[in-house]
């Protein structure tokens, strides 16, 4: 064997175990890879490697690895290479060897400046193989090379192809790694949204609060995470929500729940006598106060008071419920002795009360003391995948109550979730009641509950005054020649919805109304005038893409 090219083989052998000894370093991609390069460029001569790696994206390639590189370049991107076009391209796209023995010959380098950059003059060459992974390329491993005409290529290229494989098998690692790492933390994050979730559930159970809806575990979340604080909490909501249920769990995640928690509703107590409940009074303050008398307030001294219906407040009694929070003292009626009481307060209503403040009958002063963390509590009819779960819990209820064995037959359950509930839970636990105690069968079917529903069907809220009237009637089956359904007007909400046939025509409309409320759905079967599982049938039904 010839001494030059057992020197040659030397080299190369020298260059392949110090690039093993990389490989057992702890894991680097950026550290090892630009290792592999030095030792490249150091070792055996062959300068400024570079890793080009695809970017799906722009159907380009960029360097991602390099040694000997002016950074300068690097950032500017002109090392940036169209997928394409040149020999980077050419063994991406084909897996082939690129080798330029003479880039001052070839026209795809004649007009590359940035190639040509670290050229010291004279003779280069350009070597460019491929980087693969199951015979498909990855990315690629490409050199530059001076002088040593003398030194065949075939030593370099098969050196490269040798320095690529250990390449792309650090890639795979890397990515491996980078792949299990985001699975991991995705995972971790879904851990420890369930085990919040659950937390969330636990709490909520304990204090009645029942279902999992995203609408209902919002609320949930929002409560318990200001319940240690001492700032006010308004809770806003439809009649029947749950809105004391929810004061109570506030209190109770308090550091005050070993204190009182009294709850006093300013619509139920006639005006001249809310004052005295409130506040208290004096012995012979007014005509019968024959004795004095502790005021609500002062019953809460640390501890919570919650003010339901707050709404309803006369605008006299407001100013001084505003004096009582500002200065932390009650004067009782009749009294000249303020006394200092320490409490939080919750309130609730089902009111606007910022309409009621432009309207001059709520102070804008106490609105602004008392609307320092709003929570929204969901109507049933957006939190209806718990209505199952609510049913058969009243229906328990009434079971052990009047020692029966009721049932809800399964078209029970689809009747129950199509109504529209302006009652909320208060109605449907009412309307359970009622179709048992007025059943003679221990099966409650769903022509029974259409028959408790069909008397509230024409119930309004105030604010849905004008709406149209869906009347629950037996008949609830929609001929297939009639609309699916037309869009609710502002303000128009009927309560009970019938069924309607799934028509081809109505995919465009649900795909419009998607786009324009950037896929809530929520919104998008309010707007439509449909529940939220009526809209997720036509929408599983239709084929559409809610992507």
């Amino acid at each position: 064997m010839p001494d030059g090219i057992s020197q040659q083989m030397k080299r190369e052998l020298v260059v392949i175990l110090e690039m093993a000894k990389l490989l057992e370093k702890p894991l680097d991609a950026s550290r090892t890879i630009q290792g592999i390069l030095r030792l490249l460029s150091q070792l055996y001569g062959l300068n400024c490697g570079r890793v080009s790696l695809p970017v799906p994206a722009t159907n380009t390639m960029e360097v991602r690895y390099s040694y000997g590189l002016s950074m300068d370049d690097l950032k500017a991107g002109r090392f940036t290479l169209n997928i394409n076009q040149g020999v980077t391209g050419y063994v991406m796209r084909t897996g082939s060897i690129g080798l330029v023995p003479d880039v001052n010959k070839e026209p795809l380098f004649i007009y590359r400046v940035a190639e040509l950059s670290n050229h010291s003059g004279g003779r280069m060459t350009f070597i460019a193989v491929p980087i693969l992974e199951s015979g498909t390329p990855i990315g690629v491993l490409s050199v530059q090379r001076e002088g040593l005409h003398e030194r065949p290529f075939d030593g370099d290229i098969s050196l490269l192809r040798i320095a690529a494989s250990m390449v792309g098998q650090v890639l795979r690692i890397h990515q491996f790694v980078v792949d299990q790492t985001a699975h991991l933390v995705k995972e971790n994050q879904h851990l420890r949204h369930s085990i919040a979730i659950e937390a969330m559930l636990k709490q909520s159970l304990a204090h009645g609060i029942l279902g999992t809806s995203p609408a209902l575990m919002d609320a949930v979340r929002a409560t318990i995470q200001v319940a240690r604080s001492d700032a006010p909490v308004m809770l806003l909501g439809e009649s029947g929500t749950g809105k004391e249920k929810f004061a109570r769990m506030t209190h109770q995640q308090s550091d005050r729940r070993e204190k009182p928690f009294i709850c006093i509703n300013c619509a139920a107590i006639p005006a001249d006598l809310l004052e005295s409940e409130l506040f208290g009074h004096a012995k012979g303050a007014f005509t019968g106060a024959s004795q004095s008398k502790q005021g609500k307030i002062l019953q809460a001294d640390g501890g919570t008071l919650f003010l339901d219906e707050i709404g309803d407040m006369p605008l006299a009694l407001q100013a001084k419920l505003l004096r009582v929070l500002q200065e932390k003292k009650v004067d009782p009626v009749g009294s000249d002795n303020a006394i200092s009481v320490d409490f939080r307060v919750i309130t609730a209503t089902h009111v606007n009360l910022q309409e009621s403040v432009n309207q001059g009958r709520f102070r804008l002063d106490l609105f602004y003391r008392l609307h320092v963390v709003p929570v929204q509590l969901p109507p049933l009819r957006e939190r209806q995948e718990d209505i199952r779960q609510l049913a058969l819990h009243f229906l328990n209820e009434l079971n052990h109550h009047y020692e029966r064995n009721w049932s809800l037959d399964a078209d029970a359950f689809e009747i129950l979730e199509r109504f529209d509930w302006p009652g909320n839970i208060r109605q449907l636990q009412n309307v359970l009641e009622r179709t048992a105690l007025t059943s003679d069968e221990d099966s409650l079917s769903g022509a029974k509950l259409k028959r408790s529903l069909s008397s509230e069907s024409a119930i309004n809220l105030p604010q849905h005054a004008n709406s149209e009237k869906a009347a629950f009637s037996a008949s609830h089956e929609q001929p297939a020649h009639q609309p699916a359904h037309q869009p609710a007007s502002p303000g128009q909400r009927p309560y009970g919805r019938s069924y309607n046939w799934v028509n081809q025509d109505e995919a465009a409309q649900i795909r419009a109304m998607l786009v324009d409320t950037n896929n809530n759905q929520s919104e998008a079967a309010r707007r439509l005038n449909l529940s939220l599982r009526q809209l997720r049938y036509r929408v599983s039904k239709l084929g559409i893409d809610l992507s």
